[in-house]
C-alpha cells in the first residue's frame, strides 16, 4: 500500500490528519511532518526523511500545504534524492483529498491514486449558494 506523508506549515499537517481521522479511522502507513517556527529545511528534510523509513513499501505520496512553500520545496528535493523510492508529490492538500487518498490508495497505484485524490479536492471545494439546486444537495444530511 501506498505510503503518504503530509506536511505543511505549523501544526496543519497534524491537524488535518486528525480531521481525517475523526472521519475515517486513523489511517496507517501515513506521517505528519510538520513545518514549525525555528526549524530549518534541513530540520525538515531530515524529519521527511525519518518519516519516511517509517512508512511500509516503495511507493510514498507526499502531500504539501502549499505550491513553493518550504515544505513543498523539500519534498520536492527528497524525491529527487531518493532514487530507492517511487516519489510523487502533490501541493494544495485539502480534507477532501486526503480522504479520498485514504480511502482508495488499497485501490490504486501511485499514479492512480494521485488522480483520483486531485479530482476530489477539486470537487471538495463548494460554494453553498451553488448546492441549492436539488441535484446539488449535499450527500451528508447529518454530516460524516
Amino acid at each position: 500500500m501506498t505510503g503518504i506523508i503530509v506536511t505543511g506549515h505549523g501544526t496543519f499537517p497534524e491537524g488535518i490528519l486528525s480531521a481525517v481521522s475523526l472521519v475515517a479511522g486513523k489511517p496507517d502507513n501515513t506521517q505528519a511532518v510538520n513545518f514549525e517556527m525555528g526549524q530549518s529545511s534541513e530540520d525538515l528534510k531530515d524529519s521527511m526523511a525519518k518519516a519516511m523509513e517509517s512508512l511500509e513499501g516503495d511507493e510514498v505520496l507526499i502531500l504539501a500545504d502549499l505550491v513553493g512553500g518550504t515544505p513543498f520545496n523539500t519534498a520536492a528535493a527528497l524525491r529527487k534524492a531518493r532514487a530507492d523510492k517511487r516519489i510523487k508529490v502533490i501541493a494544495g492538500v485539502n480534507m477532501a483529498a486526503l480522504v479520498e487518498a485514504v480511502f482508495s490508495r488499497p485501490m490504486y497505484g501511485l499514479d492512480e491514486l494521485a488522480a483520483a485524490l486531485l479530482s476530489a479536492g477539486r470537487e471538495g471545494l463548494r460554494d453553498l449558494d451553488a448546492l441549492d439546486s436539488e441535484e446539488e444537495a449535499p450527500e451528508f444530511e447529518d454530516g460524516l
